[in-house]
């Protein structure tokens, strides 16, 4: 991945650990993910999960690229044909997957591939954030688990998140992400997500509860917080 993304956008530098917890945060499966290899030297990757139920039975890509001496010789192509016939094998109905707007030439790829784009999504990232810790009367903040909090999000989320921020993906890696919840009457109202990497998976408030004035969940890590949201 680092060879094959090192004139990305975004270039890569994962570690050995980083590479497992991104994979394992985002559903890889090794069957129904492929390489394209020449002797024993990778030349190409796709990694995707397996259909998954949560999301009308489609694959997410995890991750798709081609080492750069390997590029224009229809490695992707081939790639991808290996993955769909694998998904279809196992009752998939589709794939998915995220690309940065601004790479273009990606864009012109996946749609010769049959992929159409569906929705656009915004990353922010916050630096040295400073914290207030102003609540609402009436409302109690404290840190809690993965369990504490509610399956039933329609009053809380207003679509639907990707698969990286999925709760299948804080829930992959028992113990990274840290939960802190807001609370009134009992109940959750509230709450943020944060991976140790400064990914923030969730950040819901209940909708009765929203413009209520400026309050923070404080959990944020000692890295720059990063949010995507769609």
């Amino acid at each position: 991945m680092n060879a094959a993304f090192a004139d990305y956008v975004v270039p890569l530098h994962l570690t050995d650990a980083q590479f497992h917890e991104i994979t394992n945060r985002r559903g890889f499966s090794e069957d129904h993910s492929f390489l394209a290899t020449e002797g024993d030297r990778i030349a190409g990757f796709w990694f995707s999960s397996k259909p998954e139920s949560e999301v009308g039975n489609r694959a997410y890509c995890l991750s798709a690229g081609v080492i750069p001496a390997y590029r224009r010789k229809g490695l992707l192509r081939r790639l991808f044909d290996a993955v769909l016939d694998k998904h279809i094998e196992d009752g998939g109905t589709g794939l998915q997957l995220e690309v940065i707007a601004t790479n273009e030439a990606a864009l012109r790829g996946y749609a010769s591939f049959g992929y159409e784009i569906v929705r656009d999504l915004n990353v922010y990232k916050l630096e040295n954030p400073h914290l207030s810790q102003d609540v609402p009367q009436g409302v109690a903040i404290r840190e809690i688990e993965l369990v504490d909090l509610p399956e039933e999000l329609s009053s809380f989320f207003d679509t639907y998140p990707t698969r990286q921020n999925q709760r299948s993906a804080m829930s992959a890696l028992p113990g990274t992400v840290r939960v802190v919840g807001a609370f009134a009457e009992g109940q959750v109202i509230g709450w943020q997500a944060v991976f140790p990497d400064g990914a923030a998976p969730e950040l819901a408030v209940r909708r009765d509860w929203r413009r209520r004035g400026a309050w923070d969940l404080p959990c944020w890590p000692r890295s720059p917080l990063y949010i995507q949201t769609g």
